[in-house]
């Protein structure tokens, strides 16, 4: 069965391209190192902040068919140099605020797990 851990996160818009790229450069990182983290997707989104016209909330998404195994290798990869030093410039340019209101402050990662019966994918859309 496959599972997704979401955070959702803010950023200042004027640091909009600058959380891209770093977050590429994290991305190719983990591309170039597949055993580092073990997901089998990874998509983020981004919408303006309601509350707040200068920010915008991220939130991304990690797939994966063994979220022990992934939440596993998300904890050794912090040792990982060069991972760590992608981690500081993404903590660097999160706003340390409440994702939505009444939400909990900090970077919390939400698991979620599929029901197979209600995936769909129509390619013929794309």
């Amino acid at each position: 069965m496959s599972e997704v851990e979401t955070m959702h996160y803010r950023v200042l818009k004027k640091n909009h391209d600058k959380m891209i790229q770093a977050l590429v450069k994290a991305l190719d990182y983990q591309k170039a190192n597949p055993s580092l983290i073990n997901y089998s997707l990874s998509r983020t989104w981004f919408r303006p902040a309601p509350d707040n016209s200068e920010q915008e909330i991220w939130m991304f998404m990690d797939e994966s068919s063994n979220h022990e195994k992934y939440a596993e290798t998300m904890k050794t990869a912090e040792s990982d140099l060069t991972a760590g030093d992608f981690r500081q410039q993404f903590i660097d340019m999160v706003i340390p605020d409440k994702p939505f209101s009444g939400e909990e402050v900090g970077l919390k990662h939400v698991v979620w797990q599929e029901i197979p019966e209600l995936h769909v994918e129509l390619h013929e859309n794309d």
